[in-house]
């Protein structure tokens, strides 16, 4: 015994008959320690790669649990807006944080519905998913088919741009209502996690590790032509020029990430700024229909569109984490101003309303 103590502790190798058979013992550990370092390792490995997405589902899965047993009993309320099925993805975005914050008072539970009705987001086909929830989570974790499965008093109520709602035309020279808005939507309608990541992901392929970025992002040149009564009178693009520039020269940005379909706004911008210059997905474009006047959401490259839309709400998650901003008012740039965590420096065109 005392030998094999001794042994042991020296790592010496030495020989046990058993069953007639010889074993290494020092070679028995090794092994059985590179195993224990292998398990380790893919523990936490798994650990940094899906600890996100899995404790995300829990809260969301623990949060509908809880829900339902807190009301004891199944009422629903599905929000869909049917007097703007063409209006811009991050229009909807607002509308239906505002109807959630509503709703969360009365006892229902919100869910929100881009896919029973016709509108460009499912391509006019509600046979399809919703389309919502490509990109967010659902306000309780629950969805549409949970409405079949748990419902017992279901209403269906029209979201419109009218009451309490994020407000932009204004909410950017509010912090209180900024603030607000963002931790609401933080708690009701997160983004998908993955999503997330992949904007991450992006800005690594993109600006590597730098963080000194400034963002810009421009209207379609559709509104300068149709002038949407009640929408915001965008900059001319050499107006924009000329603030970048200025920004430029005084912050010496790294990058600078430019946000717009329009290809004549690309072709007018970048040249400016060619060095610096970052976009996502270059090759996406709209090119307009001027003579018949086309609304942005209402072109027929993006009816149905899931990359079309995954792009554009990719670029306005990218642009809420830049350091600085150059933006018009609008609705996406109220989405911008929901999902950042704060901004350096701002600047917001405020040239009125058509």
């Amino acid at each position: 015994m005392l030998q094999f103590i001794e042994s042991f502790i020296n790592m010496e190798p030495i020989k046990l008959e058993r069953n007639k058979k010889n074993i290494n013992i020092s070679s028995f550990f090794s092994i059985k320690l590179i195993y224990i370092f292998l398990f380790l390792f893919l523990i936490i490995r798994f650990y940094y790669t899906y600890y996100d997405e899995i404790v995300n589902k829990m809260e969301h899965y623990i949060k509908k649990r809880k829900y339902r047993h807190e009301l004891k009993t199944s009422n629903f309320s599905i929000l869909s807006r049917l007097e703007c099925p063409q209006c811009g993805f991050f229009s909807f975005y607002i509308v239906h944080l505002g109807c959630i914050y509503r709703y969360l008072l009365s006892g229902y539970t919100p869910i929100i519905d881009l896919k029973s009705f016709p509108n460009v987001y499912n391509g006019n086909d509600t046979s399809k998913d919703n389309p919502w929830e490509l990109f967010f989570h659902q306000p309780f974790n629950f969805t549409l088919k949970d409405v079949k499965k748990y419902g017992k008093h279901v209403t269906n109520f029209e979201c419109t741009a009218i009451g309490e709602r994020p407000d932009e035309i204004n909410m950017y020279y509010n912090k209180d209502s900024i603030n607000f808005w963002h931790d609401f939507a933080k708690k009701y309608m997160p983004l998908k996690n993955e999503l997330n990541l992949e904007a991450n992901k992006i800005m690594k392929e993109l600006f590597g590790d730098s963080t000194n970025l400034l963002g810009v992002k421009m209207r379609g040149t559709d509104y300068i032509s149709w002038k949407p009564k009640g929408h915001s009178i965008p900059p001319s693009v050499e107006q924009v020029i000329i603030d970048v520039k200025k920004m430029d020269k005084q912050y010496n940005y790294d990058f600078i990430f430019f946000a717009t379909e329009d290809e004549i706004i690309k072709k007018k911008f970048i040249p400016h700024f060619k060095n610096k210059i970052k976009l996502l997905n270059p090759n996406i474009q709209i090119n307009y229909d001027y003579k018949q006047q086309n609304f942005i959401n209402l072109n027929k490259n993006i009816n149905g569109n899931i990359e079309y839309i995954k792009n554009y709400v990719l670029n306005t998650i990218i642009l809420s984490k830049c350091l600085d901003i150059v933006t018009p008012r609008c609705s996406g740039t109220a989405g911008i101003f929901i999902l950042t965590n704060g901004f350096r420096h701002t600047k917001i065109y405020n040239l009125g309303e058509y």
